[in-house]
């Protein structure tokens, strides 16, 4: 829960060498659509400083998180692979808090 700001610290601190990645929250542009609080349109609100360093440093085989769930007109579980990376957002609720989707089964 630290401020956008500081974030770019904690991602430095994360190896890069690494297979398995597992953050609260996606990736700018990755699983990552709300509607806005003020304009009801549908933005982006993934961590852009986060997807820099998956990306281009970090380049895990696994990305999962959460955070970011389903809603109305929305669907941000599931996966999406880019490059060498699979990208899981695991959100297993939707805004309500019932139980939607039954979660992934990963084989390595």
């Amino acid at each position: 829960m630290k401020k956008r700001g500081k974030l770019d610290l904690v991602w430095q601190s994360i190896p890069d060498d690494i297979d398995f990645l597992i953050t609260h929250g996606p990736p700018k542009g990755v699983l990552d659509l709300t509607h806005d609080i003020e304009s009801h349109a549908i933005v982006q609100v993934g961590c852009s400083a986060l997807r820099r360093h998956v990306d281009e440093r970090i380049q895990p085989r696994i990305h999962a998180f959460g955070h970011l769930h389903d809603e109305k007109g929305i669907s941000n579980y599931g996966k999406f692979t880019r490059g060498a990376t699979q990208f899981i957002n695991c959100s297993c609720c939707d805004l309500a808090g019932k139980l939607k989707n039954n979660g992934f089964v990963v084989e390595v």
